[in-house]
């Protein structure tokens, strides 16, 4: 055998060697940013709870946007104005980050929910990947 192709063998092998350790390194990445974003999501969930747990009983009041709709010592939400749909914005003071929460009425019995991450403008949507289990 020539010694090229032990060569041209070597280069190979250290080649995908390489694509191994960066599509190794992508996974840990993607797989902290679910993690993160599944958390993010069960405490906007969470959040949701406590909003309701907060009206309960009490007449609908209008709020303008950016206006506190309450606060304790984890969260802070906030209503967040949107042409069409109804959302009500996070900061989560222990992890420093801020979510969003969006509620739409379709046809019907049809509803949508859709789950955020953003910045202390709530203007910026990312929208999260979870797990709803």
């Amino acid at each position: 055998m020539d010694w090229w192709v032990l060569v041209l063998l070597a280069l190979g092998g250290a080649f995908l060697l390489w694509r191994s350790s960066k599509a190794k390194e992508q996974a840990v990445v993607a797989n902290e940013m679910l993690t993160k974003d599944n958390r993010l999501y069960q405490l906007i969930k969470a959040g949701m709870r406590e909003c309701d747990w907060q009206r309960r009983g009490q007449a609908y009041k209008h709020y303008e946007d950016g206006e506190l709709l309450f606060e304790n010592a984890h969260m802070a939400a906030y209503n967040v104005s949107h042409f069409a749909e109804t959302r009500v914005g996070f900061y989560f003071k222990d992890i420093d980050e801020y979510g969003l929460y969006g509620f739409f009425a379709g046809n019907g019995d049809e509803t949508f929910e859709s789950y955020y991450r953003t910045d202390s403008t709530f203007e910026k949507e990312g929208r999260l990947l979870y797990d709803d289990d």
